[in-house]
């Protein structure tokens, strides 16, 4: 399949894209025209709130324990009650979201997020 080519309204050189969020930049590399579009990926466009509940974890290990305490602002103890007990760790849209699972998925903490999360 073969990608879209644009070309400069000024000299005819073909653009080239660069991708900076959320907009979508045609740069001429010859005349150094510029336009600029918008670009919206899904997870942009995405309204809801969204929440990430934690699960139950039995004796959390001490980075676990960072990263909530990091996410939360809550102390030691009030962390350390929150992994063994399990709840929701926080709410917010898709971006915020997405950034969170990361983490925790990189620490393999347990957790669902609510409602279905696709990205």
């Amino acid at each position: 399949m073969e990608e879209n080519k644009y070309f400069c309204p000024k000299c005819g050189q073909e653009m080239v894209e660069r991708y900076e969020k959320p907009a979508l930049n045609l740069v001429c590399p010859k005349c150094g025209c510029q336009i600029a579009t918008s670009r919206w990926e899904e997870i942009d466009l995405d309204d809801n709130d969204y929440e990430i509940i934690l699960k139950a974890t039995i004796n959390p290990k001490i980075n676990a324990l960072k990263i909530v305490s990091k996410l939360t602002g809550l102390n030691f103890l009030s962390t350390k009650k929150l992994l063994e007990k399990g709840g929701k760790l926080l709410k917010g849209k898709a971006h915020e979201i997405k950034d969170k699972r990361d983490l925790l998925v990189k620490e393999k903490i347990e957790f669902e997020i609510v409602p279905f999360f696709p990205y």
